[in-house]
């Protein structure tokens, strides 16, 4: 090789290296990857077993399409819809806060707040679609068995009509907002969303439409979230999980009693309850159960967080076929007036003892409140009207319980001369009660007829949503709350111990000093309990005391022998 074909070798070579480096060269076409029809491809839905786990989306490969979030804004609510996945994000209620501040001996004596804690306030508004990790948003869309479906619904982006959701003042007509998605094989997922700006109820359809060529199997499963916020004030003292209405009764779980799963066959209503709020759906199309399922909790020995949905039936889609499922929702508070708009017997949530009686008092509450405007005021003629209406009864056992004292010297004179034959002794006892028509449990009446009276009234307050958060007077600024200067069990107490020194009693001297330990053990009760129970318990002792009073200035004549 002679020298210039040496160097016109180099040359050539050393050009194609720079071109190489300095011209950019187009990148190999990636992999084609397979249609979106067919990735989304899946088996028929299967039955969902109880306790079967939610189909959870698959994770997202390629970058997410933007998003937008829109405002409801009613008078009682302010909710916000995400586009993506087309759910509810948030409900916020405006005339409701998550808690508030009491007063304690820390507070009137502030060097003691070194060894009394603080209860943590928790600020803002109330929260009725908190987000959970792992958690359900309201009003997604899921299809059992088809994980890529589900994926495609839950993570795509929704088109919206019907924005802005707002209202002009004294407009009640609800709007309605529309969300489409398109998902793969030409199926369509519509929502229709009602609002209405005086009730807690959303209206809400789901419609599946096939527009594509071929029939497509589907089990649509329809989320509802996990129920309003755990509230540390006052959720601690009530049930707050699961409940349901099924054939004509209402049944509560906790969250223990659904970790493997729950399916309600035929749910009337179905829903996650607190102390005061409620999260319920009511399927007004046919459904197959209403689900429940936990989530797992974010710690050891915790039961996690109850979650529910419905469940529709398998369904094989024709092409140009539209399946439609309608519900009812209600997102709010446990008020009687606000769950009769939802309908549904929605109001038996209250779960009540001896609804008979709870109902009408708590009625007679709310009506003494729209004049008094106090609900401590409430509950003080509340309980004056229930002792006028038992005085009849309650002055007859006084007045039977006076004469019995009056035969305490001749039982005791029987119990004595009969001490061997216990027999005799109770026929010489009956006999003297025969002989002067006196009555020994007529006496009971009055405390008899008290406890039904007790316990109805103490169902109505514990969720009593008019309760929470109203003051009192004083150092009472939550009547739903326990007295946190104990002020209020304490009187009660005293006012029990002056009760019984002041009755009439035809206890032996051991069952006398055993009664004296009643108002220690019933005060211990009440430091605990709801400010508003105390004040009716402590009110009605009151009476009592002012009844006796007058009662013993009555004469009883002497019984002749």
């Amino acid at each position: 090789m002679d020298r210039q074909m040496f160097l016109a070798i180099a040359l050539s070579m050393l050009v194609m290296v720079g071109y190489y480096m300095l011209v950019p060269q187009p990148q190999a076409p990636p992999p084609r990857s397979k249609p979106v029809e067919e990735a989304a491809k899946g088996p028929a839905p299967a039955p969902l077993l109880p306790g079967a786990p939610a189909p959870a989306p698959a994770r997202r490969e390629t970058p997410a399409a933007p998003s937008r979030a829109i405002t409801v804004e009613t008078p009682l609510y302010t909710a916000t819809v995400d586009t993506r996945g087309g759910v509810l994000t948030g409900l916020m209620l405006k005339h409701y806060q998550r808690s508030k501040a009491s007063i304690d001996w820390g507070d009137v004596i502030p060097p003691l707040r070194r060894w009394i804690g603080k209860a943590h306030v928790e600020s803002g508004l109330l929260e009725m679609v908190p987000r959970v990790p792992g958690g359900t948003d309201p009003l997604a869309f899921s299809a059992a068995g088809q994980d890529a479906l589900t994926r495609a619904f839950q993570e795509g982006v929704y088109a919206s009509e019907g924005e802005p959701v707002r209202w002009a003042t004294g407009d009640l007509k609800p709007a309605t907002l529309t969300l489409t998605a398109k998902g793969p094989n030409g199926l369509t997922v519509r929502k229709l969303v009602s609002f209405h700006p005086d009730s807690y109820v959303l209206d809400y359809e789901v419609q599946m439409i096939n527009y594509g060529a071929s029939p497509q199997p589907i089990q649509a499963v329809n989320g509802f979230g996990q129920g309003p916020a755990v509230t540390a004030q006052s959720d601690g003292q009530t049930h707050h999980g699961p409940i349901y209405r099924e054939g004509g009764k209402v049944r509560t779980k906790d969250v223990s009693d659904v970790k493997e799963g729950l399916l309600v066959k035929e749910p009337q209503w179905a829903g996650i309850s607190g102390a005061y709020f409620l999260s319920a759906v009511a399927a007004l199309t046919p459904v197959e159960a209403a689900r429940y399922t936990v989530i797992p909790p974010a710690k050891d020995g915790e039961n996690g967080t109850a979650r529910y949905s419905m469940v529709l039936a398998p369904v094989n889609l024709e092409p140009g076929k539209m399946v439609s499922s309608k519900f009812k929702l209600y997102l709010g508070p446990k008020s009687t007036v606000d769950m009769e708009k939802f309908g549904h017997r929605l109001d038996d949530s209250l779960d009540l003892t001896l609804d008979f009686l709870a109902a009408p008092m708590l009625a007679m509450l709310r009506w003494f409140n729209s004049f008094l405007h106090n609900y401590g005021l409430a509950i003080i003629l509340l309980t004056i009207v229930v002792r006028v209406v038992l005085f009849p009864l309650t002055y007859k056992g006084m007045v039977s319980m006076k004469r019995m004292q009056k035969l305490q010297p001749k039982m005791t004179s029987l119990r004595e001369r009969f001490k061997d034959d216990r027999e005799r002794m109770n026929r010489e006892v009956m006999e003297l009660y025969r002989r002067h028509k006196v009555n020994p449990l007529s006496g009971c009446l009055p405390i008899l007829l008290q406890i039904p009276i007790f316990f109805a009234l103490y169902s109505a307050l514990m969720g009593a949503i008019e309760l929470r958060h109203s003051p009192f007077a004083g150092w009472i600024t939550d009547l739903s709350q326990h007295d946190g200067l104990y002020i209020l069990p304490l009187l009660m107490g005293a006012s029990m111990f002056v009760q019984q020194k002041l009755t009439p009693s035809s206890l032996d001297p051991t069952q006398a000093k055993i009664m004296l330990w009643m108002p220690i053990v019933f005060t211990m009760f009440m430091f605990n309990f709801p400010a508003g129970l105390t004040l009716y318990w402590f009110t009605s002792n009151l009476l009592s005391i002012a009844q006796q009073a007058i009662i013993n200035r009555v004469q009883v004549p002497e019984f002749a022998d």
